[in-house]
C-alpha cells in the first residue's frame, strides 16, 4: 500500500480575509490602544511539536534589535497581514491606557458578562470582544492611568462578584488581568494581549467587538463613542482598597523541576526562569547575554514537557548557547 493511501487527508488551511486599512485609521487606534512601542508578534506557522501558534517579540532579522510599534505594522494587524500583541504598562509613568480581562473557562462568558453589568452600575462602559477559546472584556481610559488602581479596581469588584480569579485561592481557571503587574522596571516588559480588531493565526478568525456591526470602519466608529474610565472616577472607586492578599502584584512563576538521576547536559540547572506561559519557562538567553542583548530576559524558550527542548528566540543556535555557558557540545568522532 502507497504513502499516499495510507496518509490522513488533512483540510487546507482557511485562509485570513484581508480587508482596507488605512494608516489614519491606524494612527486612530494607536491612540487608544498602543501605550509603548514595544510589542510581540503572532507566528504565521505553528509550532512543529505542540501545534500552537506562539507570540514573540518582533525584532529586526539583521541586528536582533527589538523592532518599534508604527503605523505601518498596525495598518498590517488591522488589515489581517500580521497579528500583534499589546504591552499595557509604559514603565515610564506606570500607566496603561486600557484594562482587559481575559477569560477563557467553562462558565467564562457568563463571568465577564455579570462583571460588565456590575461596571455599568459604576458608569464605566465594558466592551465584550470574542476570542477563540473564550472571550476579553476590555474598559478604554481618557487618559493612561495607574496600572496598580485599574488592577485594584477590578481584582476587588471580581472577589465582590465571586468571580474566579486565576491564582487566587489557587484558582486553576479564572479570569486574567490586563495590566498584568502594579508596575515594571525600566529594562521589563510585562504580559502582552493579542491586540483587537486583528486576526487569530491559528483559526484565521477575526474577533469583532459584539455591540458593533462587523467591519472596519464600523468598529471604529463604535470605539470612537465607547464611554472612557476618567482618573477620577477610578480614583472614587479605590479609595481605601488594595490589591487582595489572595492576589499576588505580579504572576507567580512555579519553580521549574528537572531529572537529575539523567546524565548530560540540563539547560534549566544554568538558567533563570523569569516567566511561565505557553507551554514553556522563559528565561535569558546566554548566548545574548553575553552579547549585551536581551535585556527583558525572555528570548529563550525552553520546553515545560520536555526540557531538552529549548530556542532561542532572537536566532541564536544551541551551539552558541551551549558555547556561552561554557558547556559546548561534544564534537562526535567517528572511526
Amino acid at each position: 500500500m502507497s504513502s499516499l493511501e495510507t496518509s490522513v487527508w488533512k483540510p487546507p488551511r482557511p485562509r485570513a480575509e484581508i480587508l482596507p486599512a488605512t494608516v489614519e485609521q491606524a494612527a486612530e487606534y494607536m491612540t487608544w490602544f498602543v501605550n509603548r512601542r514595544a510589542y510581540t508578534r503572532q507566528t504565521d506557522r505553528s509550532d512543529e511539536k505542540s501545534g500552537k501558534y506562539f507570540f514573540y517579540q518582533a525584532r529586526d532579522r539583521q541586528t536582533k534589535e527589538r523592532l518599534a510599534l508604527d503605523e505601518q505594522v498596525v495598518q498590517k494587524h488591522l488589515a489581517g497581514e500580521q497579528t500583534i500583541g499589546l504591552y499595557a504598562i509604559n514603565p515610564m509613568t506606570q500607566c496603561s491606557k486600557w484594562v482587559a480581562i481575559d477569560a477563557d473557562y467553562e462558565g467564562a462568558y457568563r463571568d465577564l458578562r455579570t462583571l460588565k453589568w456590575e461596571l455599568e452600575q459604576d458608569g464605566v462602559h465594558a466592551i465584550v470582544e470574542m476570542s477563540r477559546r473564550g472571550a476579553h472584556l476590555w474598559i478604554l481610559c481618557a487618559e493612561p492611568l495607574p496600572a496598580r488602581l485599574c488592577r485594584i479596581y477590578i481584582y476587588n469588584l471580581a472577589l465582590r462578584l465571586d468571580v474566579p480569579i486565576k491564582g487566587a485561592f489557587k484558582q486553576v481557571d479564572g479570569i486574567e488581568v490586563f495590566p498584568r503587574q502594579d508596575e515594571l522596571g525600566a529594562d521589563e516588559f510585562g504580559n502582552a494581549i493579542r491586540a483587537p480588531l486583528g486576526i487569530h493565526r491559528a483559526n484565521m478568525h477575526r474577533y469583532w467587538f459584539e455591540d458593533a456591526a462587523s467591519g472596519l470602519g464600523e468598529q471604529l466608529e463604535y470605539l470612537r463613542s465607547v464611554k472612557r474610565l476618567t482618573g477620577s472616577e477610578l480614583e472614587s472607586f479605590t479609595d481605601g482598597l488594595s490589591i487582595p492578599e489572595s492576589v499576588t502584584s505580579r504572576p507567580v512563576i512555579e519553580r521549574p523541576q528537572y531529572d537529575t538521576s539523567q546524565g548530560g547536559f540540563q539547560i534549566l540547572q544554568h538558567v533563570k526562569v523569569r516567566a511561565k506561559r505557553s507551554g514553556n519557562y522563559w528565561a535569558q538567553c546566554p548566548s545574548c547575554a553575553s552579547q549585551g542583548r536581551d535585556r527583558a530576559m525572555d528570548n529563550l524558550a525552553i520546553s515545560i514537557a520536555d526540557p531538552r527542548y529549548y530556542k532561542c528566540w532572537a536566532g541564536c543556535t544551541r551551539e552558541m548557547i551551549r558555547e556561552a555557558l561554557g558547556q559546548p557540545i561534544p564534537i562526535r568522532r567517528h572511526r
